[in-house]
């Protein structure tokens, strides 16, 4: 089947990639822009998403409500999300509402109001969003961790922001953040579904009409990882923790024998993380490894939650495992297991509108190209027995490990030989 992937751009220097699927009923159109919280001044944490609560909060032409209404009127779906590293707008609607869904994106964009009464309203959904994450263990250890390894550098701030830092904000600032990084070189715009290129660009050019603008420099210092422990303490039923070592950066060449790593160590049920931890030894109900990306750096990481009392066990449990890899490796029959999980939850991710496209506009902002679903699978097979290993070995270094620890613990809990560190 031959996919239908075309690449342009608007006259303002916009890129837009689409994918036609003529097999469905639906569009999804997003608008990404390169901004995020790693853009953010000092004295603008969580600026980007507030903007994207506040876009959607009325335009010169429609009220908060009416766009809510309008999407509603259609059986759409209308949502946006903010990352470290970009911010997305996104309209799912079927095929014969596409040019309403872009009528809403480029107005949202081109013209909100920042009415200041909105903003007030927002700041207190944004600040009992903030309160909703800390009461979230498995979510907040996750700013935890970051503000650990990534100490001193932007990628180390939440992406929510501070209440001190989204209290203060006002108008002037929001609006002044919004018109210097939501520019036309900053915008990606991904559309896949029952759609052709063409009347994609006819109605973003006819939408983004009179949108021009340069985008400023910056200037990016790479972070460096910091190894270490840190145990906050929290009244909580279970310590949740995170283990994290070295990763790769989005577009590192290795990145595919890195994802197998990934399933082979905690990313599948038949991974040895999940087989020991919590199938033999029935300490843990969640624990999973993941890899987290960025334009320059990266981690791969162990998470779990167990109660205070197994806690040294699941410690050195996951220890052991990661051991026992780096010292008999990984094995030929994992790894041909590890493959064909990664092809077949690739293959049923990609049968949505909105899986496609956020993976047209993320291969777009992270390798500046496109890679089918065939020329993926092929990159998966190709990996190679010794690039899995070579990555066992670079990444999985327990002197570069930063363990976070959240809920009711204390040091003396640790095995000893982390408390080196």
């Amino acid at each position: 089947m031959k996919e239908g992937y075309r690449k342009g751009s608007l006259p303002n220097g916009t890129r837009v990639v689409t994918e036609r699927m003529e097999h469905v009923r639906s569009v999804a159109v997003g608008v990404w822009v390169e901004t995020g919280s790693r853009h953010e001044p000092e004295n603008r944490g969580g600026m980007s998403h507030l903007i994207e609560h506040l876009v959607f909060k009325g335009t010169a032409t429609r009220s908060a409500e009416a766009i809510a209404r309008t999407m509603d009127s259609v059986g759409g779906q209308m949502d946006a999300f903010t990352t470290k590293e970009h911010t997305c707008f996104y309209v799912q609607v079927l095929d014969e509402h596409l040019p309403l869904a872009v009528d809403l994106l480029t107005d949202i964009l081109l013209h909100p109001l920042f009415n200041a009464d909105e903003l007030e309203r927002e700041k207190s959904v944004v600040l009992q969003e903030i309160k909703m994450v800390e009461d979230t263990p498995d979510d907040i250890i996750h700013d935890l961790f970051a503000a650990q390894v990534w100490e001193g550098h932007p990628l180390g701030r939440p992406i929510l922001g501070t209440r001190e830092a989204v209290t203060g904000y006002d108008r002037q600032t929001a609006l002044g953040h919004f018109t210097e990084e939501y520019v036309p070189p900053r915008i990606i715009i991904a559309v896949a579904g029952n759609v052709t290129h063409d009347r994609v660009i006819e109605l973003f050019s006819a939408g983004f009409q009179g949108f021009a603008q340069s985008a400023a420099g910056r200037t990016a210092t790479p972070p460096v990882l910091k190894p270490g422990v840190n145990i906050v303490s929290k009244t909580l039923e279970q310590v949740h923790l995170i283990m994290g070592f070295p990763g790769l950066h989005h577009s590192a060449p290795e990145r595919y024998a890195l994802f197998l790593l990934n399933d082979v160590i905690g990313g599948s049920m038949s991974s040895r993380l999940f087989q020991e931890v919590r199938e033999r030894e029935g300490l843990v109900y969640a624990i999973h490894s993941g890899v987290q990306a960025y334009t320059d750096i990266g981690t791969l990481y162990v998470y779990a939650a167990t109660d205070e009392k197994n806690f040294s066990k699941v410690l050195k449990s996951t220890l052991k495992v990661i051991r026992e890899l780096k010292k008999t490796g990984v094995t030929e029959e994992e790894l041909r297991r590890a493959k064909d999980h990664l092809k077949g939850s690739l293959m049923l991710s990609l049968e949505s509108t909105s899986s496609r496209m956020n993976r047209l506009a993320k291969h777009e902002m992270h390798h500046g190209a496109f890679l089918s679903m065939d020329a993926m699978l092929a990159a998966i097979d190709a990996v190679r027995h010794e690039e899995v290993q070579a990555l066992v070995t670079d990444l999985l270094d327990e002197d570069r490990l930063a363990l976070t620890t959240l809920g009711p613990l204390d040091r003396r809990n640790l095995p000893r030989e982390l408390l080196h560190h």
